[in-house]
This record gives structure tokens, sequence and C-alpha cells, in this order.
């Protein structure tokens, strides 16, 4: 009976180890209890070693794991102890000799010799920076430590990682450890057999004559005659954290953890700031953000969370939530892990502040119906153009050469403007009238397009159809403006119209608000002074009066509308230069014209010329 005793509070020794060890690697794993206690099975088994034992290679190489399991393990878990199969739980029972002797079980670890393959099987499948290091000791004085195996996580200061650890010295690659803090400490674990955590300390080397310094904590635990050393770099941890705050300041993210358990819920600062909530008031719950959604979204964004903890149905979507500052649009993508029976234990994961995206999505939308729309009128101007350019084609054709009318040669030039929309409102028209006697006339609609084009018809036919009653100028364009003026629709418009009597060598002509004819005469140019008269539909009582002019043979009467004259800002002065060399070096009309272009692109010319001849010549 007396011999019970002891193996009982070994097996409950171990019993608390390999409960413990459970609880860390599922923490540093991930995983639940049932999948980490496996994994520690499966560590003992394939190396020989009793379940104990590798479950104190694990508490010796996660940081904090030696604090109890009952506050690391799920409810479900608790007050449970995975208890080490008997014959693994029988190599932790203290000999008679032991018991008697008061001889620790770490004191008996140091006498056992270490086995290199054995433990660096073991450290490869650790997580985290673990060593495991043996004393080397002289007339029984340990003067130095050697690496004999380490985890592939490990890294010392100078940049060696794994293997490459592996017979490193202390004296020799780490000297101004010995004999401080971590030296004492190293000597009272292997006495003791105590496990003992040292740091935050500062280290400090000289590696390649470059002084280099890190901030470490360190965990050394008795093992097998030696020491497990794990340890964490906290200047790299701060490194980390940096790190990860820059990447959540420059994604507008921040991290989540909601453990289901315990039901408490961890944020990065990052998402503090998206949700605009203090720090110091803590995460929102659950319900606490579900008041936050927009109620346009929040059918939607519960029913992604339901199917999340209730389904493991990962969790992608963007929904809308209100908050102080305005209206933010948030993209949350959720997982969960579950246990053996499918049961979340948590759910973690990102939201990221999209409202910028969002925006920037409307704006390409808008852009892209503007361009939709731009596009059309584009379409429907090329039509309304083509409509208009056959329409004068047929009401306005254009001879391709000069015409001949009694004691008359007369070119004709037309230009539409270069806009499409800007077509319509000039116009010419040529009538021969008994006696040899010819009507110019040249006119301008105010407006362009269809609306101008259409006016343009109405105002030259009635023109034409007044030439039956009556051929003075100035009669003629009275009755031209009591039409304009009876009827809203029609725009005012500029008209010249010029009778030419071959008999006579005379021109009686009118005007109506238009520019003034230009005489070519000897080489010479000049205007001619215009009569009374306004732009027709502008008013009914308008009068308009006639005015005579005498050419000689080889004179040139130029009628012309104001789009080649008139440009932005002021008027072209110098559009005669061209078409009076080519006069006065005996050119055709077509070919003086040829060379005049308009002042203003955005505006329609018309250009009638007329030469007298001496037929019988």
């Amino acid at each position: 009976m007396l011999e019970q005793a002891p193996q009982g509070a070994a097996e409950a020794a171990a019993s608390d180890a390999v409960s413990r060890a459970v609880a860390a690697l599922a923490g540093r794993l991930s995983c639940p209890p049932d999948q980490a206690l496996g994994q520690l099975r499966r560590l003992a088994d394939t190396y020989r070693i009793g379940l104990a034992e590798a479950a104190s290679a694990v508490l010796a190489a996660v940081p904090g794991a030696e604090g109890g399991a009952d506050d690391r393990l799920p409810p479900e878990f608790r007050h449970h102890r995975y208890l080490p199969t008997p014959a693994r739980a029988a190599d932790l029972v203290p000999t008679p000799a032991q018991a008697a002797g008061g001889e620790s079980a770490a004191q008996t670890d140091v006498s056992r010799p270490p086995s290199d393959p054995e433990i660096q099987a073991i450290l490869d499948l650790l997580p985290g920076a673990v060593v495991f290091t043996v004393p080397v000791r002289e007339d029984g004085r340990i003067v130095d430590y050697r690496v004999v195996a380490a985890s592939p996580e490990a890294t010392d200061i100078r940049g060696r990682r794994g293997r490459e650890l592996v017979g490193s010295s202390t004296v020799e690659d780490y000297p101004s450890v010995v004999g401080g803090e971590v030296w004492l400490a190293y000597e009272q674990v292997l006495v003791t057999g105590r496990p003992r955590s040292i740091g935050p300390f500062t280290y400090r080397a000289v590696a390649e004559g470059v002084q280099a310094e890190a901030l470490y904590t360190l965990h050394a635990r008795a093992f097998r005659g030696g020491l497990l050393v794990s340890w964490v770099r906290q200047d790299e941890q701060r490194r980390y954290a940096a790190r990860l705050a820059q990447t959540e300041r420059l994604g507008n993210l921040g991290w989540a953890e909601w453990d289901l358990t315990s039901d408490t819920i961890e944020w990065s600062a990052g998402l503090f700031e998206i949700y605009e909530r203090p720090p110091a008031a803590g995460p929102a719950t659950l319900d606490e953000i579900g008041r936050l959604v927009h109620p346009g979204d929040r059918d939607r964004a519960g029913a992604a969370v339901a199917a999340l903890l209730e389904q493991g149905i990962p969790m992608d979507i963007t929904y809308r939530l209100q908050l102080p500052g305005g209206t933010k649009h948030v993209r949350s993508i959720f997982k969960t892990s579950r246990d053996a029976k499918g049961r979340a234990l948590k759910a973690y994961g990102i939201v990221q502040d999209v409202t910028a995206v969002v925006a920037a999505q409307r704006d390409r939308a808008r852009l892209a119906d503007i361009e939709a729309e731009l596009a059309e009128r584009q379409r429907r101007l090329q039509a309304e153009h083509r409509l208009v350019a056959a329409l004068q084609q047929v009401i306005l054709p254009i001879p391709s050469s000069a015409i001949e009318l009694p004691g008359l040669e007369v070119a004709v030039s037309y230009q539409p403007a270069e806009q499409l929309a800007r077509v319509g409102g000039d116009w010419y028209d040529l009538i021969e009238l008994p006696g040899g006697r010819s009507l110019l006339i040249v006119g301008d609609v105010a407006g362009h397009g269809i609306t101008a084009a259409a006016a343009m018809v109405r105002l030259r036919h009635a023109l034409a159809a007044f030439v039956v009653t009556t051929s003075d100028p100035a009669e003629l364009l009275g009755y031209l403006n009591r039409v304009a003026c009876e009827d809203p629709t029609t725009p005012t418009a500029s008209v010249i119209v010029a009778r030419y009597d071959p008999q006579t060598s005379t021109v009686a002509w009118a005007q109506a608000g238009h520019p003034p004819p230009v005489v070519l005469s000897s080489g010479r140019a000049r205007s001619l002074d215009r009569p009374p008269g306004r732009l027709v539909g502008a008013r009914l009582d308008t009068r308009y009066a006639d005015a005579s002019l005498q050419l000689s043979t080889g004179d040139v009467l130029v009628l012309y509308t104001d789009g080649l004259i008139e440009r932005r800002g002021g008027y072209e002065a110098s559009w005669i230069d061209p078409l009076l060399s080519a006069t006065a070096a005996g050119a055709g009309l077509d070919r003086g014209l040829a060379s005049l272009r308009p002042a203003n692109p955005d505006d329609d010319m018309c250009v009638l010329a007329l030469r007298t001849v001496d037929r019988a010549g």
C-alpha cells in the first residue's frame, strides 16, 4: 500500500502535464483539443517515448505553457485529464531507491545521456524557436553549453536558423551570456529540475564588427540531461506588430477573433478605427454590431453570420454601417475553427473599409453612363448631320464649276461648319428673270442644325415664289420679313438680294442685316455702303431700300455670309487677298473661291461671286 501512493502521485503529475501540453498545442496550432492530443500521441509513438515525456518536451518548447490547463481548454474539455497509457506512466514512477534517497526525477533525467537524432526528430515537429542544449563539464563544473538539436523556426541574432545552430557553443558564439542571468538560470534549472522564464532581457553581441542587440524572453526546462530552451524575440514581435498595424492602415482593415466557448472578443486597433469606437469601450458585441448595420443590409448580413456559425460556411460579404461619421461600406471575411463534432469553437477574420472602393465603382459606373450618353448623342448628331447634308444637297446643290448667265460668270462656294451639329444655316439661290436679267441671293439663318435647315428651306422657297410678283430686291425682302414675323417658330435671318441687268451692266441690291458686298475692280477691292434694313423676322414694320451699282466688264461682285469674315474675337480682313490675286491674274472664279476658308470653324460659309463678261467679244 505504501508503494501505491508515489505511483498515484506520479500518474496524477503525468496526467496534468499531458493536459497542459494538449492545451498548449491546441492554442498554438488553433485546433481542437482532440486533434492536439492525437498529435501528442503520434509524437510519442513515432519516437518511442512516453506520452508524459512528449508532453514535457512540448511544455518546454511552448512559452507560457506552464500554467494550469483548465483556463486554456474549452468548457467541454475542462476538468478532464488525458491519462498516459499504463506502460508509459510507469516510466515516471520513482524507484524505491529514489523515493528513499530523495533523488528527484530531474536528477534522474540528468543521468540519461542525450540522443541527438531522437531529440532532433522531436524538435522538427515543434512550433517556435526551441533548442536542446547540454552542459559541458570539467571537474564537475559547467564550463559551456552546446546545442545538439534545434527546431526549424529557431533563429539567433546572427541569422543562423534551424539545424545551422547545431554544434554552436554558448562560450564561443554567445559570450555575453557567460556568467550572467541566463547562465545562472540554466544552472538552477539543471539543479532543481524546475523550469525558469527569464526576461525580457537585452542580448548584445558583436557580429563581424557590427554591434547588434535584441530583446528576448527565454524559457528553460530540464529534459534528458540537458535543457530545452525556447525563446521569443520581443523586438521582432514589436516589428511584426508595427508591420501589422501599418498593413491595417494601408489596407483600411482590422482583424477580430471571437472565442465562442468563452464568448470573448478580441479586436485589433484597425477595427476600432473602422467602427469609430474608442478602445477603452472594448470590442462591440455581435448584437451591437448588428444594430450598426444599415437596415437595408441587416437581413443579408444576419443570414451570412448564421451560416458561418451554424454551418461553417465561410463569410465574405459587403454591407453598410451607419456610424456617427456617416455611412461606411465594409467587407467582412470570416471563418470558424470547429471541434471533432463540428461545433464552432472560434470565429476569426478581417473587416475592411471599402467605402472609397465602392465610391470609385459608383464613379466608374456614372462615367460609363455618361460615356454611353455621349456615344448616343454623337450617334444622333452624326445621323442629323447626314440628314442635313442630304437635305442641303437636294435643295442647295453646289455646282462643281462656274455657271454662265447672260453677261455673267457665276461661281459658288459652300463649306459647312466642322462641328457636326452646326450644319444648315447658310444658303444661296440663282434665278433667271425675263429679259436676260438674273437674281442672286445669299442668306444666313440664325442657329444651326435641323431647325436652321428647315427655316432656310422655307425662306428660300418663299423668296422664289415672290419673284412671280416682283423682282425688286427691297420689295422681295419686305415680303420675306412678313413671312418670317408671322411664324414665331422661324428664326431671324440675314439676306442680301441683287438683281443684275446685262443691258445696262447695273446691279440693284437690298440687304436685311447682311454683310455688305465687295467689288473687285482694276486690281482693287472695296466694300459697298449698305442701304437700311434689319434682319428678316426681327420686326414686322421694318422697311427696306434699294441701292444701285454700275459694273464694268471684268468687275467682280462678291456676296458672302459672315462665316467667311467673322472669327472669335474679331473679323478676318485679309480673306479677300487670294481672291483678288486670282481674279487679277484672269483665273476662273471657281479657282479663286477654292482658296477661301471660313474664319470661324464653328460656322458655315457660303460665297457667291459674279463677274461681268462681254459675250460678244
